[in-house]
C-alpha cells in the first residue's frame, strides 16, 4: 500500500508517492515568500496521484516533514497532513526535513558518503541558520547524530563542527540556507563544502522523509519550530519581555 508524503518547511515544497521502498512519483513546488508553495500542496498532491496511478483511498500512511523551517510553511504541510489522515482514516508520522535533506546530501555523495560529515542548512531568517550534522551509515539509511538540530549563528554553527572530536573535515552541507545572507560568514571558512548549485540535494525529498520513518527515526507529527516565531517575539518586546527561544 503506498504512502503519501509531504514537506512544506522550505521554499521548495516537496511531495511524493512511495510504494515499498520505490518513490514512484515525486514533485516539487515553486519557490516564493514564505509558505507560498504551501498552500498549492493539496492541489499539487492530488495531481501526484493521478500521475502515479494512485486513488485517494488507497493511502494507508501519510508522512511530514516537521521541520525546522518557515513557520507558515510547517502550519500549511502539518494541518493539510493531520486533516487528510483523519479523513482517511490512516497514521499520520513526522520526519525531520534536515534528515531528509542529510540523505539526500549523502545519497550526491555517491562512494564518498562512507567517512563523509554531511551539514543540512535550512534558512532560519534573523541572521541564523538552521542546521545540524550527521554521519550516513554506509550502505544504509542511518544517520548518526553528531550536531542536534538548532538556530545558530553561522559562527556557532562552525565553533559546533570544530568541536567535533576526532571528526576529520571536510563538512559537505546543502540546502536553501546556502543562498541565505547569513552563510556567507560560513561558507567562508573551508571546513564547509557546498555541493555544486545544481545538485538535487539542495531540496529536501519528500520521499527520503519516509526513509527516515522506515529506519525508525519517526516523529510525532509536530512542527520542530527550534524557536519562537517572529510574531511571539514581537509580542513579547512590544510587552518588554525578553525574546526567548
Amino acid at each position: 500500500m503506498p504512502t503519501f508524503a509531504l514537506d512544506t518547511a522550505t521554499p521548495n515544497p516537496g511531495l511524493a508517492v512511495v510504494r515499498g521502498d520505490v518513490a514512484v512519483a515525486e514533485l516539487w513546488l515553486g519557490g516564493g515568500p514564505d509558505g507560498a508553495g504551501g498552500r498549492r500542496v493539496l492541489e499539487a498532491g492530488h495531481h501526484l496521484l493521478e500521475a502515479s496511478g494512485t486513488a485517494l483511498a488507497e493511502i494507508d500512511r501519510i508522512v511530514v516533514g516537521v521541520g525546522p523551517g518557515g513557520f507558515t510553511g510547517l502550519r500549511i504541510g502539518l494541518a493539510t497532513a493531520l486533516a487528510l489522515g483523519q479523513a482517511l482514516g490512516v497514521p499520520v508520522v513526522g520526519a525531520c526535513t534536515l534528515e531528509a535533506l542529510a540523505l539526500g546530501i549523502a545519497d550526491a555523495l555517491g562512494p564518498d558518503r562512507e567517512a563523509a560529515l554531511v551539514v543540512p542548512l535550512i534558512d532560519a531568517r534573523r541572521g541564523e541558520l538552521f542546521a545540524a550534522a550527521y554521519r550516513a551509515a554506509p550502505g544504509s539509511d542511518e544517520l548518526e547524530e553528531l550536531v542536534a538540530p538548532a538556530a545558530l549563528r553561522p559562527a556557532d554553527l562552525l565553533a559546533e563542527l570544530a568541536g567535533l572530536s576526532g571528526e576529520p573535515g571536510p563538512a559537505f552541507t546543502a540546502g536553501d540556507g546556502l543562498r541565505a545572507p547569513a552563510a556567507a560568514e560560513a561558507l567562508a571558512d573551508p571546513l564547509l563544502q557546498p555541493l555544486p548549485a545544481a545538485s538535487p540535494a539542495h531540496r529536501p525529498r519528500a520521499s527520503d522523509l519516509v526513509r527516515r520513518v522506515e529506519a525508525g527515526a519517526g516523529r510525532p507529527a509536530a512542527p520542530l519550530y527550534l524557536r519562537l516565531p517572529d510574531a511571539e517575539v514581537n509580542r513579547r518586546l512590544r510587552a518588554g519581555v525578553g525574546s526567548g527561544a
